[in-house]
């Protein structure tokens, strides 16, 4: 038997990547997809529901470096602080529904099980430092749980998969490197644990300095102290994500599953999350 859902997608001024709005047959649930520039023009839109939750992401076509989840009772509207607060995403996906259909303590229990799942699951960073208490009637559990599996179809129908996980070959851990602006890293990514390591005799660009990152940019600090210029690593060391190690060697702000390249040229992404590989 063959299930089929209908998305439709629109949109906004016919521009493919920038505002777009989702919806589902038979479902109330509203998807918008905002890109940081278009705040302003998305609050504009008409008959958008107020109260739901949203991802902050830090994504190149699709791939997801960093996530932030959040709930909100003001519709786009939260994204003006977020905005002003936070630097590093540069798309968000709200999902978002009338105050009658999700109630108070079900936006709270969905926003903890959206922060959970995010820290949890998936090849990428995450923003959320604490998980928030929520309480709810048990008879709804299994209403919340089918919004979130809603939720999480929309955001892999949209491109945004946030239960991808590396699939990649097996055997020993192949050798990595990078070579933006002419500085020569290498590196092993570790599919079991997440962890990238950076091999010693990386080089190390300090004439840009990190953003964003600021355990990174403290682990700089012991390392090489007030150094400039391109250093060399004496000791292999390991980073919790391959952003976090791109960041480290190249500086700035980076999606390390982009930056690192194999010999034959294939990005870490390509290597690890492709289904073709």
């Amino acid at each position: 038997m063959i299930r089929v859902k209908t998305l439709t997608v629109q949109l906004i001024d016919a521009q493919p990547d920038r505002i777009r709005v989702c919806r589902i047959d038979g479902e109330s649930l509203v998807t918008v997809v905002v890109p940081r520039e278009d705040i302003a023009k998305a609050k504009a839109l008409p008959d958008i529901p107020q109260r739901g939750v949203y991802y902050l992401l830090d994504e190149d076509h699709g791939n997801v470096s960093r996530v932030y989840a959040g709930q909100t009772t003001k519709g786009i509207g939260r994204l003006e602080k977020h905005k002003a607060e936070k630097e590093f995403w540069n798309k968000a996906v709200m999902f978002l529904d009338d105050n009658q259909n999700i109630s108070r303590d079900v936006l709270d229990a969905l926003e903890a099980k959206a922060i959970d799942y995010v820290c949890n699951h998936g090849s990428y960073e995450t923003d959320n430092t604490a998980m928030p208490r929520s309480h709810v009637d048990p008879y709804k559990e299994e209403a919340i749980e089918r919004l979130h599996e809603r939720i999480l179809f929309r955001m892999a129908a949209l491109g945004y998969d946030l239960d991808r996980v590396d699939q990649g070959p097996t055997g020993a851990p192949a050798v990595f490197h990078t070579k933006k602006n002419g500085i020569r890293g290498a590196g092993r990514y570790n599919k079991a644990t997440g962890h990238f390591t950076v091999l010693a005799g990386s080089q190390v660009n300090l004439s840009k300095p990190v953003l964003k990152n600021t355990s990174v940019a403290a682990t700089r600090q012991e390392i090489f102290n007030d150094a400039d210029g391109v250093a060399e690593l004496a000791e292999e060391l390991e980073f919790s994500t391959p952003s976090a190690a791109a960041v480290f060697v190249l500086g700035g702000s980076q999606n390390g599953w982009t930056e690192w390249v194999n010999d034959e040229g294939k990005t870490l992404n390509q290597v690890y999350r492709s289904e073709d590989c």
